[in-house]
């Protein structure tokens, strides 16, 4: 059903039309590497890709994935598909018990259902920092077929995975909040680090903070209404 929204939308969300990141300093792998994985948890649309780049400009080493997202490895992301030591933390969005067992330990990114959901729904339409079209949530028909079903499934899965990840996994877990991570970057980024056992010097992290925009992490664009009330 979400293909009907997609064919709608003009911004191809398999475009590689990107600016060139400018990096704090030269990235490189993690050295040496460690014997074990960190995942970098967290449901769809949670800011997994901001909060990646925010580690690759404050500590310089590069963050990998479960996945293999071409766009994110062309444009800042050189260790798409590695989850092994040699990376800072992997990005997972995988809850079933045999994908939690190749971890040690893991960082959870946690956001708000409502943001989280919305942002996943732009991202499958419009890719990393694109929005799907109003009519998706102002057509009633599309609403009905595509919208609503959309919501119902991804809060019963949002509330899933979390609780897996809480509940189930064996090894320490260190849970982040995204609403922390905007209105408080530095001191957020600073626990994330200590949990990493990483240190970086103060202009290290003053660098990261002033470029903390980056190229994945989508701006606000509807204000004038609630897709959740229409």
């Amino acid at each position: 059903m979400l293909n009907i929204i997609a064919r709608q939308v003009s911004n191809d969300k398999n475009s590689t039309n990107y600016s060139r990141v400018e990096w704090c300093k030269e990235l490189h792998w993690q050295t040496p590497p460690l014997p074990f994985a960190i995942a970098l948890a967290s449901y769809p649309g949670s800011g997994n890709t901001w909060l990646r780049y925010l580690l690759q400009q404050v500590t310089g080493i590069v963050t990998g994935s479960v996945y293999m997202d071409y766009n994110l490895r062309k444009h800042g992301f050189p260790a798409e598909n590695i989850s092994d030591g040699s990376v800072l933390v992997v990005k997972t969005h995988e809850y079933a018990p045999s994908n939690l067992e190749q971890f040690e330990s893991a960082v959870l990114l946690i956001r708000n259902p409502r943001d989280a959901i919305l942002a996943e729904f732009n991202r499958i339409n419009s890719g990393h920092t694109g929005f799907a079209p109003k009519s998706a949530f102002e057509i009633p028909s599309l609403r009905r077929i595509v919208w609503y079903p959309y919501v119902s499934t991804q809060l019963r899965d949002w509330e899933y995975f979390h609780n897996l990840w809480l509940t189930k996994f064996p090894g320490p877990v260190y849970i982040v909040f995204y609403e922390a991570l905007l209105s408080d970057t530095r001191n957020t980024l600073q626990g994330i680090l200590s949990f990493l056992n990483i240190t970086v010097t103060e202009d290290d992290m003053n660098c990261a903070l002033s470029n903390k925009e980056g190229l994945y992490k989508r701006k606000k664009k509807y204000k004038d209404f609630d897709p959740f009330t229409l």
